[in-house]
């Protein structure tokens, strides 16, 4: 039996392993997005719409190959990779929104936009060898996308957005009263140099105890986060940077860090730090309003 398996002796049923409890333990299994029939030029975010007036929005042939360049790379580092069944006319490109694991259960993501929701049954094959005793949905009015959920151990942080509700956040604290959760409300603005669709598009822990962060992304002052993580761990980036989706890299171990290449000043910092940085070119993802770690829906971390 392969490594990701477990055997559930009552009915010799194989199912996924299940294990993520952070954001940057060494990743062993994950679900990576595909974009292979994206459909028509979108407006679901203000970045979207902005390239889709600015005549910018990216074609299905960069968006598949970045994500193949991204493939790869998570193969090289012995990454099992699995992918979504195409949707005709769905994106399918950001797979961290539609569901999400937190320690060994998988969380159905509800979301606002009836398009995205429509994406679930695309990763069926995937959920359908999961324990259905570890598998947990909202109840209805609750929004919660994966974007807006990030884990470090004991704590989950829950980005309150135009996307996640605090019924969402409530969901969360209910479904795991083991852990502290805490909610983050975020900017939400129509210009899109000022919104944050995501936490993940404002804060990411990475290694052992250091985050980047765009501080002026929050309606409120995270003080939680100031109180792990200390000042001299914390990489400070700009407005422009945060546009550009500096904080949205995508961890494989606590010493690697998956950064789209464009990044220079980021990946110099993080190489100062001692981290390893595997650069890929992700400018035309980018353009969803989405980068690394939207595209990753990772199901199993070693601890």
């Amino acid at each position: 039996m392969s490594d990701d398996l477990l055997t559930n002796k009552n009915n010799s049923q194989n199912y996924i392993s299940l294990h993520v409890q952070n954001e940057t333990d060494k990743l062993e299994a994950v679900v990576l997005g595909i974009g292979t029939d994206i459909g028509e030029e979108s407006e679901i975010n203000p970045t979207s719409k902005y390239h889709k007036e600015e005549g910018t929005y990216p074609t299905e042939e960069d968006i598949q190959r970045e994500i193949s360049t991204f493939e790869k790379v998570l193969k090289s580092q012995g990454i099992e990779v699995y992918r979504p069944k195409n949707i005709e006319g769905l994106e399918q490109v950001f797979t961290r929104d539609i569901g999400f694991v937190i320690d060994n259960t998988y969380v159905v993501a509800s979301m606002q936009e009836e398009v995205r929701q429509m994406e679930l049954p695309g990763v069926n094959h995937i959920t359908n060898r999961i324990d259905p005793n570890h598998i947990i949905h909202p109840p209805k009015g609750a929004n919660v996308e994966g974007g807006d959920v990030i884990l470090w151990n004991d704590h989950i942080f829950v980005g309150i957005s135009a996307r996640t509700n605090m019924e969402g956040y409530e969901f969360i604290k209910t479904s795991f009263p083991h852990k502290q959760v805490h909610a983050i409300p975020l900017v939400v603005s129509k210009d899109r140099k000022k919104n944050i669709l995501h936490l993940d598009c404002t804060f990411q822990p990475i290694g052992s105890k250091e985050a980047i962060i765009y501080e002026n992304g929050f309606a409120e002052h995270p003080q939680i986060i100031y109180d792990l993580f200390k000042e001299g761990d914390m990489l400070k980036v700009d407005q422009a940077q945060m546009n550009r989706m500096f904080p949205n890299i995508f961890s494989l171990s606590p010493k690697d860090i998956v950064v789209e290449r464009s990044f220079k000043a980021l990946i110099a910092a993080l190489k100062e730090r001692g981290y390893t940085v595997h650069e890929v070119d992700y400018t035309e993802n980018s353009k969803l309003s989405g980068l690394l770690r939207c595209s990753t829906m990772p199901l199993r971390r070693k601890g």
